[in-house]
């Protein structure tokens, strides 16, 4: 009898050991995801350069298309809901055809929350995902010398919308394609000087980079 007490102790020990392992959650994973790509459709009227066709008082789209590089590092687990930073960094980004300035770059610094579709759903294929977030938009120009009018950086507070995939190759590395849309929250601040017209800053950036998983 004693030993038959002691056999059904261990089966229900084990049966509450199984039970408890399928409750617990699965254990979050790092991502760290280094970033390429370009920047296009922006509209601004920071460090504004007016083309033929515009005047001052226009906002100036930056139509052309600009490289830059990035990246994401993510805490997600199996299930839907995640948090990330993520940064990008454009160079170049309000030169225009008429050359006015000597340098000019974005960077944009964003703390954003995660929503993929749960792993279990789509365990080897890709796994689409939506994020969004507020963070620093720092937009930064040089005139070309000797006029040396704008020095300081502007810094404002934005926001990001986006969304992509996300597909391993292999156990720890994988590919992640991204779309997204940064602007910015209208400061309070007056930028006079340092913009034609109401400030306007936004624009698209697609991406894709190599993912390392931890």
């Amino acid at each position: 009898m004693k030993a038959g007490l002691t056999s059904g102790l261990s089966r229900l020990a084990s049966c509450l050991l199984l039970l408890g392992s399928f409750a617990r959650p699965a254990s979050a994973e790092w991502y760290l995801t280094p970033l390429v790509g370009f920047t296009f459709k922006g509209d601004t009227t920071l460090f504004n350069e007016p083309t033929q066709d515009d005047d001052l008082n226009v906002v100036t789209a930056v139509s052309k298309i600009h490289w830059n590089f990035g990246g994401a590092t993510t805490l997600i687990g199996a299930g839907p809901i995640g948090v990330e930073a993520f940064f990008l960094y454009t160079p170049g980004f309000l030169q225009q055809d008429l050359g006015l300035l000597q340098k000019s770059k974005t960077l944009a610094l964003m703390g954003n929350v995660v929503l993929a579709m749960p792993r279990g759903w789509n365990e080897y294929g890709l796994r689409p995902f939506v994020s969004g977030g507020l963070g620093l938009l720092r937009v930064t120009a040089e005139d070309l010398p000797p006029v040396n009018f704008y020095e300081d950086p502007i810094n404002l507070f934005g926001y990001n919308v986006g969304g992509g995939a996300v597909g391993f190759i292999t156990e720890r590395t994988g590919l992640r394609f991204d779309l997204r849309y940064f602007s910015h929250v209208r400061p309070k601040e007056d930028l006079s000087g340092t913009s034609f017209g109401p400030i306007e800053l936004s624009y698209w950036n697609a991406s894709v980079g190599v993912i390392f998983r931890y």
